[in-house]
């Protein structure tokens, strides 16, 4: 650091003070007049000290959350124990630890707990709750708190938004209002007791408050889940629909503080049971976190006065969609943004953060939402296949930071600073403890270059260099002449590398159509898959009779109808070939049938149905189209008796575990679903190889390994590479893959096929 006069000599000579960068927020932030520009957060906490049932245990004040009476700053990441086979979570858990988060985060998804449909809302005979169990438990082993978010919406790219498919079939003829899902309903508050119910005995002898002391646990209990994106309910009705989850939450034993998320309802409640919830702030701003999360932050700091600032989603990533980029390829996702995204959350007094994702997964076989990719990575820390990256890293030098003086600089206050700065792109902002310790905040969201350069405020100067996008916090201790930099980022870790060849498996390909069923179930006129207890979105085979030539019209799900995403797909076979659609409206395709039209009889027509998966947003659309199959098959106006057959996920996982098929043959070479199979053994390697399938094809269909399955596969892509997980895997014996696809313009072939290492 240079002393004092000489940079001022030196900045009057080379750089006008015209050209100085100002104030410690962004214009766009501080003139947010739907915000307020709130530098420093009220002194005193609105929370009544009544909503904490346990404040020796666990409270918060407007800075920080105190556990058992000392300030925590919650450094916490999103790991979904739903898209992570549980053999694997240990190692997840451990890389966790190593990072240095001291809290983890997780969804709880209703229909991964409950897949069959009960009876009733008193029936609990179709819960499993025992991975969620197992889960709270070995968090609980690693010595992390945990934040859990049951829902009962989640949205988290899940099928459904997390809602059972089945749920659907329990909305009344008549509601309170016309969409259903997330309303106020009585029956469906019901149905909301009955999952809370079901998550409270599960959650609550897992709370902080019920371990001896210095244990860990539960910390944090969400209900609902960014509730801001519904707008088709008046907000009082909205309120009393949080305030029943919350009151329903504390009924069945729940005694820790309560969140949400992105929920204006539950801002600014003086009195009753939501006057103790926070509602965090969650944000993914890729490049302009000033401008985007600097916003938010305006708005929490106004409306919800008092409170800690807790992020309950900060980015750590994204998503990947069929047809878009897959996460890593993506703009502003870099590793240094995550470090600048928390610098500025710090710098602004956060006292918890939470990533969304810390840890990626797989959307499994079909949990996937509609359109979303097999590959749940997200670009994450820890990624897909369990391997960390510079984000890692950079969390690790957050970590440590945090450590030391997470919880001081959210007690420090934000002090306005005047300044200059010999780069424009670099900003400054200070908070300054009680004692008299100094944070320096500097940071650019120019991401195109390396910035150089001096910061001099009327009694201090600092050299910095910053990265692109870089972002620094410098420690100044009271009464010393010399600091400290921050984040310290640690040097990548050398890693074995597994000496093994790719494994080539179209030596070992078996190709064939899949054989036609033989077993056919009838549907009821206006009856879908879901009626009859079938709640997954495989390839569905779908039979009936009509005459020659004549004009079909298929009901489905259209183009755009459901959130702007792809409609549903129809192939339509006769005599073993594919008849091309003639037109398509809305919602239904038309085919125009081979034959003559004046030939007496009817003739067999096989259909074949792929959805694209159940949106995870709710909303009208959606409902309307909640159900799994064809609305109808009409023919002059008369809609055809339908029978159907749900038998490609069996056959997957069938021929996936080396047995054959032994139901129905194939007709006519049946063009609807071909299956391609591979049989291979691992070679001899390092332990913790991991594996992964590099795949090119025409079609689409599902994956699936040694009975498990792995996910869609799309040609549209942007997904080609598949991650294997190792528990799944014979190290010694055979590995069977099997692979359908149902074609699409371009045919269904396997072009390519290949096991790797990484």
């Amino acid at each position: 650091m240079k002393k004092k006069n000489l940079v001022s000599l030196l900045l009057g000579a080379f750089f006008p003070l015209g050209l100085a960068a100002q104030n410690m927020t962004d214009i766009a932030v501080m003139n947010d007049r739907s915000a307020g520009n709130e530098l420093v957060q009220s002194g005193q906490s609105t929370v009544d000290d009544s909503v904490f049932i346990h404040p020796d245990r666990i409270r918060f004040d407007n800075r920080c959350i105190q556990i058992e009476g000392k300030d925590v700053f919650v450094f916490s990441g999103a790991f979904h124990y739903f898209r992570v086979p549980q053999p694997l979570w240990a190692d997840r858990f451990q890389k966790l630890k190593d990072a240095g988060f001291n809290c983890v985060e997780t969804y709880i998804p209703w229909n991964w707990h409950e897949r069959e449909m009960p009876r009733s809302p008193e029936d609990d005979s179709c819960l499993d709750m025992s991975q969620l169990e197992d889960f709270l438990a070995m968090a609980e082993e690693y010595g992390l708190y945990v934040i859990v978010r049951p829902g009962p919406y989640i949205c988290a790219e899940w099928s459904g938004g997390g809602f059972p498919q089945w749920i659907m079939r329990k909305k009344p003829a008549k509601t309170s209002y016309e969409v259903w899902l997330q309303s106020n309903d009585p029956e469906f508050m019901h149905w909301n007791e009955h999952w809370y119910r079901a998550v409270c005995r599960v959650v609550a002898p897992h709370q902080l408050t019920r371990k001896a002391k210095g244990q860990t646990g539960v910390i944090l209990f969400q209900v609902e889940n960014e509730f801001n994106r519904i707008k088709w309910f008046p907000s009082e009705t909205k309120r009393n629909y949080l305030e029943q989850l919350a009151q329903i939450a504390r009924k069945y034993g729940i005694d820790v503080p309560l969140i949400t998320c992105w929920t204006n309802e539950a801002r600014n409640v003086e009195t009753g049971v939501l006057n103790g919830v926070v509602d965090m702030v969650n944000s993914y701003p890729r490049w302009q976190v000033e401008k985007g999360f600097g916003r938010l932050i305006n708005q929490q700091l106004k409306t919800q006065p008092g409170k800690p600032l807790l992020s309950g989603e900060l980015q750590g990533g994204w998503m990947s969609e069929v047809g878009g980029k897959l996460s890593w390829e993506q703009e502003g996702l870099m590793p240094v943004q995550t470090q600048h995204i928390t610098l500025y959350a710090l710098q602004r007094g956060f006292c918890g953060i939470n990533y969304y994702m810390a840890v990626g997964g797989t959307n499994f076989d079909d949990w996937g939402a509609r359109q979303m990719t097999a590959t749940y990575d997200y670009a994450a820390a820890i990624g897909e296949d369990g391997t960390t990256n510079d984000r890692y890293r950079r969390f690790q030098g957050l970590a440590r930071l945090l450590e030391e003086h997470g919880t001081r600089i959210a007690r420090a206050n934000q002090v306005r600073v005047d300044y200059t700065v010999t780069d424009p792109e670099v900003k400054l902002a200070l908070r300054q403890a009680a004692n008299g310790d100094r944070y320096y905040f500097i940071r650019t969201e120019e991401h195109t270059r390396h910035h150089f350069g001096t910061v001099q405020t009327a009694d201090f100067a600092l050299d910095f260099s910053l990265e692109p996008f870089g972002s620094m916090v410098y420690y100044l201790p009271a009464g010393k002449q010399e600091g400290k930099w921050y984040p310290e980022v640690p040097l990548p870790e050398p890693r074995p590398v597994a000496k093994a060849d790719t494994i080539r498996l179209a030596d070992c390909a078996v190709s064939f159509a899949d054989p036609l069923p033989v077993q056919w179930k009838r549907l009821k006129r206006g009856e879908h898959l879901d009626d009859q207890g079938i709640y997954g979105r495989h390839l569905i085979y779908y039979r009936t009779y009509a005459p020659q030539g004549a004009l079909l019209q298929v009901g489905i799900t259209g183009e755009k109808m459901m959130n702007h995403t792809d409609g549903d797909g129809v192939l339509l076979a006769v005599g073993g070939k594919l008849v091309k659609p003639l037109r398509q409206e809305a919602d239904s395709i038309w085919f125009q049938l081979p034959g003559n039209p004046s030939a007496k009889g009817k003739q067999e027509v096989i259909l074949l149905y792929e959805s694209p998966g159940l949106q995870h947003h709710t909303n009208l659309a959606v409902e309307l189209h909640w159900k799994i199959g064809f609305d109808y098959v009409r023919c002059a106006d008369k809609e055809l008796p339908l029978e159907y057959a749900y038998t490609e996920e069996q056959r997957g996982q069938t021929l996936s575990q080396g047995q054959a098929l032994t139901e129905g043959k194939a007709k006519g070479d049946n063009p609807l679903i071909r299956w391609y199979t591979y049989t291979f053994i691992l070679p001899q390697r390092a332990e913790h190889a991991i594996y992964h399938l590099q795949l090119e094809h025409t079609g689409n269909g599902f994956i699936y390994v040694n009975g498990h399955g792995i996910g869609r596969c799309w040609q549209k892509g942007p997904q080609t590479n598949y991650y294997i997980p190792e528990c799944w895997l014979n190290k010694e014996g055979e590995n069977r893959i099997a692979i359908s696809l149902r074609p699409t313009d371009d045919g269904a072939e396997v072009k390519k096929a290949e096991i790797y290492v990484k």
